[in-house]
């Protein structure tokens, strides 16, 4: 009696002969299709955004001085501020509303975008206040590309005095920060920033490892190094060469510089 309930089941199930070469290549299409078009989508997304951020910028009527009481100094209703401390003028800036978004997994809002200003970047001189004014107007273009594409995710715009205006809102979180707690984000220094802004680059690190080099000198020279290693992107070749007054040697017995990476730029890093 147990075995009627199995064999009347049965007839839910077929059996086919698959080919696995077909499989993988039927694969391999969907997601080449997949790609091209996510790459496509994201190439007009960053069209209109350049575009449209360059127009923004000429038509800007660019001022020199800005009120102090806050007002006229934060036309930017929407930047978003994680200080507890309030300084005069930002406290009169609105506060977006987070919710919970399963997209990003995080608190967001979509209503408006936040700006980043680097901690070494006073964010009440005149360039940030008239930069702050004209890239608002970027939000428009931002809910624009989020519209057309609803799988979107992070949309970021950033200038050359370090301003980052990035959407949808969210309160700002640095997972490299230094045990100072110091944010050392800066959106110039970002992989995707120098590729845009700068042209591949062929570099060689001259070393000064004569006797006379120790103590300060020898540990800003290393730290110089490093600084310019993380100017350097995947597009980018290096080399390191030790010059003494007897002798020289390359960090690789490479003959061309290597092309740069994580590892590379921690192998460098380490020789010294």
């Amino acid at each position: 009696p147990s075995t009627i309930p199995i064999t009347n089941s049965f007839h839910l199930y077929t059996v086919e002969q698959n080919d696995a070469e077909e499989l993988v290549a039927r694969a391999a299409r969907n997601i080449e299709q997949l790609l091209r078009k996510r790459s496509a989508a994201l190439e007009v997304g960053r069209t209109k955004l350049a575009t449209a951020a360059e127009v923004f910028q000429k038509e800007h009527a660019w001022k020199d001085e800005f009120e102090v009481n806050g007002r006229e100094k934060c036309t930017d209703q929407y930047t978003y501020y994680l200080d507890a401390n309030e300084t005069e003028g930002r406290k009169y800036r609105i506060r977006p509303d987070f919710k919970e978004d399963p997209s990003f997994k995080r608190l967001t809002d979509h209503n408006h975008t936040a700006v980043h200003i680097p901690t070494d970047i006073y964010d009440g001189s005149t360039i940030v206040l008239n930069e702050l004014n004209w890239t608002e107007a970027l939000e428009d273009v931002f809910k624009k590309n989020r519209e057309d594409d609803p799988t979107l995710l992070w949309q970021v715009f950033g200038s050359a005095t370090g301003l980052a205006r990035y959407y949808p809102a969210s309160p700002w979180m640095d997972a490299r920060k230094t045990p100072s707690k110091i944010d050392l984000y800066d959106v110039r220094r970002r992989p995707w920033y120098i590729q845009g802004a700068a042209s591949p680059k062929d570099m060689l690190i001259l070393v000064d490892a004569s006797g006379s080099v120790s103590g300060l000198t020898l540990k800003l020279i290393r730290t110089s190094v490093s600084e310019m290693l993380e100017t350097l992107s995947d597009d980018d070749y290096v080399n390191v060469v030790y010059v003494s007054i007897i002798s020289f040697f390359t960090w690789s017995s490479f003959a061309r510089g290597l092309t740069v990476h994580v590892q590379i730029k921690q192998r460098v890093k380490c020789a010294f």
